[in-house]
């Protein structure tokens, strides 16, 4: 039996236990975490975040090879390895992970952002840059007659769509990853600080826009 379909199995096995409402009573720091390829490399960084004034309180980055090619509805089995090095390298704890990725908007309603929540046991959300699956509705995403993600535009049109990883509901989701969203930028920006150095890129200040 294959990887893929070992890992399809796991997904199955594992979206029942993703949990759909709020563990957490306030949120106070924010971590994300992204992952870029080049050369045969997996280059992850993670970004903690005050919620509130969008401070860096701390950033690393963790570079591994590359062991698994890109498959549509299995990114978990690509990037899981590299975002938790870069999550096991932070000496400063979080409330809740934003993850470059899906939640349960995926077939299986189980993607990276899933996977992750469920093995960190951490409030998770899923933060994708594209629509995977499911019918967009108005703000919403909607698959097998349920709503799986909400929809958020920002600069020039862009959208994220944003799902429940774990331990997070979805309305808190959308509203936590809109919150994140500094003046003039279209991604929460602890995910966009992780994507600039995941490339080696030194991100540009940006103002909060609750400031």
């Amino acid at each position: 039996m294959s990887r893929y379909t070992e890992a399809v199995k796991l997904q199955r096995r594992l979206a029942p236990t993703v949990v759909t409402r709020d563990s957490l009573k306030s949120i106070r720091t924010v971590c994300a975490v992204d992952v870029s390829y080049r050369e045969g490399l997996a280059n992850a960084a993670a970004v903690v975040m005050d919620a509130a004034t969008l401070e860096v309180l701390e950033h690393v980055t963790s570079t591994t090879k590359v062991k698994v090619p890109y498959v549509p509805g299995l990114m978990m089995l690509r990037e899981a390895g590299p975002a938790m090095s870069a999550l096991g390298l932070l000496k400063t704890g979080f409330d809740v992970l934003l993850v470059d990725g899906n939640g349960q908007l995926h077939p299986r309603r189980f993607g990276l952002a899933c996977y992750l929540g469920v093995m960190l046991d951490k409030p998770t959300v899923g933060v994708a840059k594209s629509l995977l699956c499911g019918t967009e509705k108005k703000d919403s995403v909607i698959l097998g007659g349920r709503t799986v993600a909400k929809v958020i535009s920002g600069r020039e049109g862009r959208k994220i769509f944003v799902s429940i990883g774990n331990k997070i509901s979805l309305g808190t989701a959308s509203r936590l990853a809109s919150s994140l969203i500094a003046r003039g930028q279209w991604l929460p920006e602890p995910l966009r600080l992780a994507d600039m150095y995941s490339k080696k890129r030194a991100p540009k200040r940006v103002v909060p826009k609750n400031l």
